[in-house]
């Protein structure tokens, strides 16, 4: 049971974090972009298992999600977008990985 909320903690907090940083680059970003819950949720996947997978592939794989969903946009712009998505990428991994440290200690205690 405490291992099944562990889980269902980490994908909330992963997808959270994915889609609060969507939603701040989307109010950053001239002109402004909506950025879905379902974007945020396959960047989370890509972050999750890229790093289970690759090591720090989750950066990658969770980068090139967001550089194919951005493609679609008439004013798509190839570098600021692969910088935008390792940067929102970074710090949604980052804040994952405190995260799990975190949950893991008041779980597993």
């Amino acid at each position: 049971m405490e291992f099944t909320a562990f889980l269902l903690a980490i994908i909330f907090v992963s997808i959270a974090s994915f889609w609060l940083t969507g939603i701040l680059y989307g109010l950053i970003h001239r002109p402004a972009i909506y950025f879905p819950i379902s974007l945020a949720t396959k960047m989370a996947a890509g972050a999750v298992f890229g790093v289970w997978f690759f090591g720090v592939g989750g950066i990658v794989l969770a980068t090139l999600i967001f550089n194919s969903e951005m493609m679609k946009r008439q004013d798509y712009n190839r570098w600021p977008t692969i910088f935008d998505g390792v940067l929102i990428s970074t710090v949604c991994s980052i804040a994952i990985y405190f995260a799990v440290l975190a949950l893991a200690w008041g779980v597993f205690d």
